[in-house]
């Protein structure tokens, strides 16, 4: 879905729903179905209603290539610990520079301690190619 959100907007005009959550102790295989049956590429990991992690699908595939067993493996054995977020008031473009800076390609975008969802680059450059 091309976005119509231009770079000096809110980064709230790019979240298109709340993030898809799973808990660190589901298996990769109820991962992988899980961003097949929601159509994204990213979950937050919550504990408690609080974001303790990212996994991607990207975290998902190398865990297969370094022999990790979808069936027994949990997504707490392979996520990303560090949670980036940007405040939901931010720019798109400061989106673009915190993605930049520091090397990836997803975003949690916050309104204080509440999630409203997870951005993606494709997301960011989407705004961009519409501008």
């Amino acid at each position: 879905m091309m976005s119509t959100a231009r770079p000096d907007e809110p980064v709230t005009r790019l979240v298109r729903r709340g993030p898809v959550t799973v808990a660190p102790t589901v298996t990769l295989r109820e991962l992988s179905e899980v961003l097949v049956r929601e159509e994204v590429g990213v979950a937050l990991v919550v504990v408690d209603a609080k974001a303790v992690g990212l996994v991607s699908e990207r975290d998902l595939v190398r865990a297969v290539a370094e022999g990790h067993d979808v069936d027994d493996d949990r997504v707490e054995d392979v996520m990303t610990f560090e949670v980036v977020a940007i405040d939901s008031q931010e720019t798109i473009t400061a989106a673009a520079d915190q993605m930049l800076d520091g090397e990836i390609r997803h975003l949690l975008v916050s309104d204080g301690d509440k999630s409203l969802g997870v951005i993606s680059i494709r997301d960011v450059l989407s705004a961009h190619r519409a501008a």
